[in-house]
C-alpha cells in the first residue's frame, strides 16, 4: 500500500504538464516540454551559456532530475558545480574524472548486465562502432566511395573479436581486445607455425572458447570465429588486412593508455543508472584539456547513457533525467537522432548548444543536410540568441515561417501639363497611393544579429524561442521573445 501511494506522489511531483521554467505569468515550459528536446543557438559571447543554459540546467536541479553533464571547456565542472550548490544538489554529485575514485567499463558492463539484451555482440559492436565514426570523421575516411565497405569489414572484427573473448574469458576490455587482433595470424602460413600458435593471445583465447559449454551451446557461433581468424582473416590481402586492422587499433589505441585505460578498461562501480537515483553525474574530462581523449571517453558515455534510458521502466521510476551539453557539436553523432525520437517517452531531457548550425554541418559530413536536420527536427524547443551565422539565421527565419503581410506604398511626381508650362519651369504635383500583399519572414533574419548579448550594465540576455505545436499566450504564435538575466 506504501510503496503504491510513494509511487502516485512520484508520479505527481514529476507530471509531465508541472511548469519548471516560467517566461511570463502565461507562458511556461514544462518537464513534458523539455523531455522533447531543446537546441539553443548563439554565436560566441551571445549569453547562451550564461543565460539560456544557466537557467535550464537549475530548473532541471531544481525539480530534482538525475541527469549527466558533458564537459567541453576546462572551467565546465566548477560551473556545473556552482548550479548543484546553488539548487542544493551537491549530495547527489558524482564527478567522473581522473583524480576520482568511480571507474566504467562500457564494453564489459553492456555484457555483464542482466536484464532482457543483455551480453549481446551487435550492442557493443554498435558501441564501438560509434566511436569508429568519430575517428573516420577525422581522418576524413567517411566520404570515401569505399567507405561501406571498410565499416562492414570493421564490424566483421569487431564481432568476432568481442565473439571470441566472451567466449574464452566472459569479460571485455579494450586491452585485451587490442591484444586479440594484433596477435591474429597474418597468413595461413602463420596459422600453421607453433611459434604462432604457442605465443598468439588470439590462439590462446581460440583453445579457451572451444570448451564443452561452448561447443554444446553456442557452437554456430564458434565455427564462425574460428573459421574467420584461421581461415578468412589471414586469407586476406595484405593492404586490406593492415587497413582494416590500423582503423580498429587506432580506435582503441587512445583508450588503452594511461589513467584512461584505469578509468575505462578495469572493474566498473558507476553506470549511467545512477541517474535514475537522481545522481547527477559530471564527466571531467573537458575536450579542450583531453583532446581526442576526452572525446571518445565522453562519446562512451553518452551512448551508453542514451541505451541505458531507452532501457528504463517509466512507469516503475518516472523521475525525468537531463543530458546536457554544451558545444554540442563536439560529441555529434550519427545515433543522437534516433536517440531523440523516443527521449520523451524515456523522459529524458536532452540540451544541446552549439554557435550555429554550421557546426553540425560541418561535423556530419557528406550527409550533413539530411542528419542535421533529421536531428534538429526532433528538438521541439530551440531558443535563438544573437548570431552572426547566415545559415542560422535563414534556418530560424524559416522555421518561424510567413505570413500574409500588407505593404503599403505611395509615390509622387511633378509634371507639366503643357509645353508652355514645361518652358516655364511650371509642373503640376501628381499622387498614386496603394497597399500590396506579400508572405513575409514573420521574424526576419536580420532580427537575430541584433539580439542583445548579455554584460554590463544590464546583464540581460535575449532571445526568441520557437516551439513546435505551441501557441504563446503573447505572440498567438509557436514563437516568443524571451529574457533571461545572466549568471555566473
Amino acid at each position: 500500500m506504501w510503496s503504491l501511494l510513494s509511487r502516485r506522489a512520484r508520479l505527481r511531483q514529476w507530471d509531465l504538464a508541472t511548469p519548471i521554467l516560467s517566461f511570463s505569468k502565461h507562458d511556461h515550459w514544462t518537464i513534458g516540454d523539455a523531455c522533447q528536446g531543446t537546441q539553443t543557438f548563439g554565436s560566441t559571447g551571445s549569453g547562451k551559456s550564461t543565460g539560456t543554459m544557466a537557467a535550464i540546467c537549475e530548473s532541471f536541479l531544481k525539480a530534482g532530475f538525475g541527469g549527466i553533464f558533458f564537459t567541453v571547456k576546462p572551467d565546465d565542472r566548477q560551473t556545473y558545480e556552482a548550479y548543484c550548490r546553488k539548487t542544493g544538489r551537491l549530495h547527489d554529485l558524482i564527478v567522473f574524472g581522473i583524480n576520482e575514485p568511480w571507474r566504467y567499463n562500457p564494453i564489459d558492463a553492456e555484457l555483464q548486465r542482466q536484464d532482457a539484451g543483455a551480453g549481446l555482440t551487435e550492442n557493443i559492436v554498435a558501441l564501438l562502432s560509434t566511436l569508429l565514426e568519430v575517428c573516420e570523421r577525422s581522418s576524413g575516411q567517411d566520404g570515401r566511395d569505399d567507405s561501406g565497405y571498410w565499416k562492414r569489414t570493421n564490424r566483421q572484427l569487431m564481432r568476432n573479436t568481442i565473439d571470441l573473448l566472451a567466449m574464452a574469458t566472459g569479460r571485455l576490455s579494450v586491452e585485451d581486445l587490442y591484444r586479440v587482433v594484433v596477435s591474429a595470424a597474418g597468413s595461413p602460413e602463420q596459422v600453421r607455425s607453433p611459434e604462432w600458435r604457442e605465443s598468439s593471445f588470439c590462439f590462446q583465447c581460440l583453445q579457451q572458447a572451444d570448451c564443452p559449454t561452448n561447443r554444446d551451446h553456442k557452437s554456430h557461433d564458434l565455427s564462425i570465429v574460428v573459421d574467420f581468424f584461421l581461415v578468412e582473416w589471414p586469407g586476406l590481402s595484405e593492404k586490406t588486412r593492415s587497413i582494416v586492422l590500423s582503423t580498429f587499433t587506432s580506435m582503441l589505441d587512445v583508450l588503452n593508455r594511461g589513467t584512461i585505460r584505469s578509468l575505462m578498461g578495469g572493474e566498473t562501480n558507476l553506470t549511467p543508472e545512477a541517474v535514475l537515483d537522481g545522481k547527477i553525474i559530471i564527466l571531467d574530462l573537458p575536450i579542450k584539456q583531453f583532446g581526442e581523449v576526452g572525446t571518445y571517453v565522453q562519446i562512451l558515455w553518452k551512448y551508453c547513457f542514451q541505451r541505458a534510458m531507452e532501457r528504463r521502466n517509466v512507469r516503475e521510476n518516472p523521475r525525468p533525467v537531463f543530458l546536457i551539453c554544451d558545444e554540442s557539436h563536439l560529441l555529434a553523432v550519427s545515433s543522437d537522432q534516433m536517440f531523440q525520437t523516443t527521449a520523451r517517452s524515456s523522459r529524458v531531457a536532452t540540451v544541446y548548444a552549439t554557435q550555429s548550425i554550421s557546426n553540425y554541418l560541418a561535423v556530419f559530413g557528406d550527409k550533413a543536410e539530411a542528419e542535421v536536420h533529421s536531428l534538429l527536427g526532433n528538438l521541439q524547443s530551440q531558443f535563438f540568441h544573437q548570431q552572426a551565422d547566415i545559415k542560422t539565421n535563414q534556418y530560424a527565419a524559416e522555421l518561424i515561417g510567413r505570413t500574409r503581410q500588407f505593404f503599403s506604398n505611395a509615390s509622387n511626381s511633378y509634371q507639366p501639363t503643357d509645353f508652355l508650362d514645361s518652358l516655364l519651369g511650371m509642373s503640376h504635383p501628381q499622387s498614386s497611393a496603394g497597399v500590396s500583399e506579400s508572405m513575409e519572414y514573420e521574424v526576419q533574419p536580420s532580427v537575430f544579429a541584433g539580439l542583445r548579448k548579455g554584460g554590463p550594465p544590464h546583464w540581460s540576455v535575449d532571445g526568441i524561442l520557437y516551439q513546435g505545436g505551441r501557441r504563446f499566450h503573447e505572440t498567438g504564435r509557436p514563437w516568443r521573445p524571451v529574457n533571461f538575466r545572466q549568471q555566473f
